[in-house]
């Protein structure tokens, strides 16, 4: 067992989690083939032989001629700083889903993380609760040994602690499940860990309204897409350039056997585009552009209604968790104190004691719920923005 802090299962899982390591493989293979894309194409050697073995003074080979030539694909239309503007955009956008993936590293790691330190608030409890079900199981049997009580509120409150222990029995399994949850979010698979936090003593203060919605063009998501455009209109500068013919040039030197003597050669060739100019390509590169507005348009339609949505709930898992530990709980363990006396008392039935104790049970229990809402809606928040309100 590892005590082990957020801000250390974070670090934790930023060197040890095989994702971020994946990203960056594929970074570096997308640096190597833009290295590809800026490379000349390779000259060509071409070596042909002529007039030979014919007729009359064409036999043998006292006529015939041999060229060597070299040739050269000479690119045209920008070509070369097409493909390499078009892989330096590949990357950016590989970088930038590097920063997604980590954030959604860190906003799961959180999550969980929140998640197992609930389940050991809820066993806790559980373990306070189940103390006072045997306390209460020991006054009754006394009581009954007394005569001064059926053997029925006996066995009701027996069944009480029996449920009781089979909850706890749950909830230590939903605990183990979390934790190799977490322990394997953080790579390291053979550690089993226990959460160590304040965040759950108090809460901390939400943030504005101002705070959450400001700069939503730098949400990573809509950096995503503002960057899958510029690449869309980098494929567009490369389609264009592929409407260009590249020139062949090519020289050589031919040897001509007859006379014994050489010349030199020299060519050019460019393909005619009469049948293909790319056109196709071309106007199917400017409807993604054109597509892509679209995409953000919605996207920017998506977040607001997610912020909103995130930040209500968080508002409202705020105040009920204040409201709850300001008056609904002092309340309800006061009720509790009082009906407990009142019952060793003989002035309250067992069933007030039962009922004033599940009062109580549910304000503690909604208390801790509302706690892992507010931090599940400010984690959520924190995904979508990209910013950081749990330090």
């Amino acid at each position: 067992m590892e005590k082990i802090t957020l801000h250390q299962a974070i670090e934790n899982a930023l060197v040890n989690n095989p994702r971020i390591k994946i990203i960056d493989y594929e970074i570096k293979s997308l640096e190597k083939k833009k290295i590809q894309a800026g490379l000349f194409p390779n000259p060509e050697l071409d070596f042909e032989s002529e007039d030979f073995i014919g007729g009359k003074e064409l036999r043998g080979f006292i006529g015939s001629q041999f060229t060597l030539l070299v040739k050269q694909i000479i690119e045209l239309g920008d070509k070369r700083n097409s493909r390499t503007g078009f892989a330096d955009n590949e990357i950016i956008i590989e970088r930038e889903n590097y920063k997604i993936y980590k954030l959604d590293l860190i906003t799961e790691i959180k999550s969980t993380f929140f998640d197992l330190y609930l389940k050991k608030l809820q066993i806790v409890q559980q373990e306070k609760f189940i103390g006072i079900y045997d306390e209460i199981t020991k006054t009754i049997a006394d009581r009954v040994k007394a005569g001064k009580t059926s053997n029925a509120e006996e066995s009701r409150a027996k069944i009480s602690s029996i449920n009781s222990k089979l909850e706890l029995q749950k909830l230590q399994r939903e605990y183990l499940s979390i934790q190799t949850e977490l322990s394997s979010l953080m790579g390291m698979p053979e550690i089993k860990v226990i959460p160590l936090t304040s965040y759950f003593d108090s809460l901390i203060i939400p943030p504005s309204n101002d705070e959450v919605f400001i700069d939503l063009d730098s949400i990573p998501s809509l950096k995503l897409l503002y960057h899958e455009a510029n690449l869309r209109k980098a494929n567009l500068r490369l389609e264009e350039s592929h409407s260009t013919p590249d020139l062949t040039a090519s020289f050589g030197i031919r040897y001509l056997n007859e006379i014994k003597t050489n010349s030199f050669v020299a060519g050019l060739s460019i393909p005619l585009q009469i049948f293909n100019s790319n056109k196709g390509s071309i106007q199917s590169a400017e409807i993604k552009i054109n597509q892509m507005d679209e995409i953000i348009k919605a996207q920017k339609l998506f977040v607001i209604a997610s912020l909103n949505k995130s930040y209500n709930n968080l508002i409202g898992a705020y105040n009920n968790a204040e409201q709850l530990k300001e008056n609904i709980l002092p309340e309800s363990e006061n009720a509790y104190e009082i009906t407990k006396h009142g019952y060793l008392q003989g002035r309250f039935a067992f069933i007030d004691l039962l009922d004033s104790h599940r009062i109580l049970f549910e304000a503690q229990v909604r208390y801790l719920s509302e706690i892992s809402n507010y931090y599940s809606s400010l984690i959520e928040i924190e995904k979508t923005t990209g910013k950081n309100f749990i330090k």
